[in-house]
C-alpha cells in the first residue's frame, strides 16, 4: 500500500505530527512525498512505515526499504544497525496508532474546512459510498477512495492525499473488533456519518449482532461539533440508541443530530423511500424528505437493497446543500464498484458477477437480484453459483443453511456450491425443499476447473447465472473462465 502525500512533509514536521521521537543521521531532516507499508514500494522519497502484522513484521523489513534508497521510516524500534542504514527514523510506541495521529493532525491543522462523510455497516458500505459519492459530484470536489481503503492503516493514509483543492470526502469504515472504527472517525472528524445496517459479517469476531451495533455505533464518537448521524432506521438494534445494550455502549456527543431512514415506513422516520418498482433495468422510488417529496428517483442497477443506499446517498446529498436536481443526476449516473453486482450479457446468457465478499443478508439480496432480472425474460433459467461465507462464528452452519432456504424461496432452478461451506448452502436448499437433481455440489483437488466446465456444458442461451461468495473464495475465476 502507497500513497501521495497531498503535500511533501519534513521528518521534523511528521514527527510533530505524530508525537514520535526524530532520530537522524548527521543533521538531515530528509523530506517525502510518499508514504508505504511495503517495504519493496519504498525509495529516497517514501516514509516507510514498519506494521506489526499477525503472520508479517514489518520491522524486519527495514533494513530492505534502506537498500532501496529509504530515507525515513515510522516504527515501533530501531533496527540493530540503523547508524549503518544511513536513515532517519520517528519511533512511536504503535505504528497504527501513530498513522491514526498523522490523519488527526492533518485534519486539524490543513483540513479544517473539509466537509467529511464516514459510512459504516455489516454489508453495501462500498455500494453506499459510491452512490454517495456519485451525488455529491454533481455539487462538490469530491475525494473518494477506490479498492480497500476502509481499515484502521488505509483509512488514515489514504486521507493524507487529500489536497485543499478538495470540498467534500467520501470515507468508508470497516471493522474486525471493537475501537477500530472509534480509531477511525477521531481521526477523520466526520461532519456526517452514516451507519447503513447491522448484519452478520464479524460474528466470528464480535460474538453477537448486539456487539456489532456497539462497534458500528463508535462511529458517532468522533462526529464533529453538530455532526449529523444517519442510521437505518427499520433495524431494532439502531432504532433506540440508547436502549437495550447495558453500560457498554458508544456514547453519542451531546449536539450531534440522529436522522432515520426507513424502507418500511417507520413513522418517526426523516427519510421514507416507498412506491419501489422496477423499470429500465433499474429502480425507481420516492423520497419523503424534510424539504419535501423526491418523486421517481431512478438508479441504474437492479434490487431493492439499493434503494437503501440510494436513501441514504440523497439524504447526504440534501444535507450538504444539493438541490433535488443534483441528487437526481447523481443516482442516474452511479456506476457499480468492481465484482459489485457486475450484471453483463455474453453469449446471451446473463450474467451477474458479485464476487466482492458475501453474507447472509447480500446473499439473499444478490439472489432477489437473480429473480428479478431473470423475470423480465420469459423462459429464464435461474442459476446460483454460491460458495463460503466467511467470519460467521458459531452460527456458520446455520447461516448458510438458511441461504440455501432462500435459493428455494426465490425459485432457482439449479444451484451449484463451491467450498465446504457452499455444501452447507446446498444441505439447507434440499431440507427446504429444493430437489437434489437441481443441486450440484462441486469439491476436489481442482474444484473451480471442473465447476467452470460443468457450467460450460450445460448453459445455454437465456440462462441467468448468478456468482456469490466470500472475497477469498475467488469466485470470479470461474465466470472468468466460462465468459473471458
Amino acid at each position: 500500500m502507497k500513497i501521495t502525500l497531498a503535500y511533501p512533509l519534513t521528518a521534523s514536521t511528521l514527527a510533530s505530527m505524530v508525537g514520535g521521537r526524530l532520530m537522524t543521521v548527521g543533521n538531515t531532516d530528509p523530506t517525502v512525498t510518499y508514504i508505504c507499508t511495503d517495504s519493496r514500494e519504498a525509495d529516497e522519497n517514501t516514509l516507510f512505515c514498519a506494521i506489526r502484522g499477525e503472520r508479517v513484521d514489518g520491522h524486519d523489513f527495514m533494513a530492505k526499504a534502506a537498500s532501496l534508497g529509504c530515507a525515513l521510516f515510522l516504527c515501533e524500534r530501531l533496527p540493530d544497525e540503523m547508524a549503518s542504514l544511513g536513515c532517519a527514523a520517528i519511533q512511536v510506541a504503535d505504528t497504527v496508532e501513530a498513522l491514526s495521529a498523522l490523519a488527526r493532525a492533518y485534519r486539524t491543522e490543513s483540513m479544517k474546512s473539509l466537509s467529511v462523510v464516514a459510512i459504516t455497516g455489516s454489508v453495501g458500505k462500498t455500494t453506499t459510498k459510491e452512490m454517495t459519492a456519485a451525488v455529491l459530484a454533481q455539487g462538490k470536489t469530491l475525494f473518494k477512495k477506490d479498492g480497500n481503503f476502509n481499515s484502521t492503516i488505509g483509512l488514515p493514509l489514504s486521507f493524507m492525499e487529500i489536497s485543499a483543492e478538495i470540498d467534500c470526502a467520501v470515507l468508508e469504515m470497516g471493522m474486525s473488533s471493537r475501537g477500530e472504527i472509534a480509531s477511525m472517525t477521531r481521526a477523520v472528524r466526520p461532519n456526517i456519518a452514516v451507519i447503513a445496517n447491522i448484519g452478520s459479517s464479524h460474528l466470528e469476531y464480535l460474538g453477537s449482532r448486539e456487539n456489532i451495533a456497539r462497534a458500528k455505533r463508535e462511529i458517532a464518537g468522533g462526529l464533529s461539533e453538530g455532526g449529523i448521524l444517519l442510521v437505518n432506521g427499520d433495524e431494532p438494534l439502531l432504532k433506540e440508541l440508547g436502549q437495550d445494550f447495558g453500560e457498554d455502549l458508544p456514547e453519542i456527543p451531546a449536539g450531534i443530530r440522529t436522522l432515520r431512514v426507513s424502507l418500511a415506513g417507520a413513522k418517526d422516520a426523516d427519510y421514507l423511500a416507498g412506491s419501489i418498482r422496477h423499470h429500465d433495468g433499474g429502480m425507481i422510488f420516492d423520497l419523503t424528505t424534510p424539504e419535501g417529496v423526491w418523486e421517481g428517483l431512478y438508479i441504474p442497477a437492479v434490487g431493492e437493497h439499493l434503494v437503501w443506499a440510494a436513501s441514504f446517498a440523497a439524504a447526504v446529498g440534501q444535507l450538504s446543500g444539493l438541490t433535488e436536481g443534483q441528487v437526481r443526476e447523481g443516482l442516474a449516473v452511479y456506476c457499480p464498484a468492481d465484482m459489485r453486482q457486475n450484471i453483463r450479457s455474453v453469449g446471451g446468457v446473463t450474467v451477474i458477477e458479485d464476487c466482492y465478499n458475501a453474507a447472509p443478508e447480500s446473499m439473499r439480496a444478490s439472489l432477489s437480484v437473480l429473480a428479478a432480472v431473470a423475470a423480465q425474460a420469459p423462459h429464464a433459467r435461474r442459476i446460483a453459483v454460491l460458495g463460503d461465507m466467511k467470519e460467521l462464528g458459531a452460527d456458520t452452519v446455520a447461516l448458510h443453511r438458511l441461504v440455501g432456504k432462500a435459493v428455494f424461496d426465490e425459485g432457482v432452478d439449479l444451484l451449484v456450491t463451491v467450498g465446504e461451506l457452499g455444501a452447507e448452502i446446498a444441505c439447507g436448499a434440499m431440507e427446504a425443499g429444493m430437489s437434489s437433481d437441481a443441486i450440484r455440489i462441486m469439491g476436489g483437488a481442482d474444484t473451480y476447473v471442473t465447476t467452470a466446465a460443468y457450467l460450460k456444458s450445460i448453459l445455454r442461451e437465456g440462462d441467468h447465472v448468478l456468482f456469490k461468495a466470500s472475497r477469498s473464495m475467488a469466485l470470479e475465476t470461474v465466470a472468468e473462465a466460462i465468459f473471458a
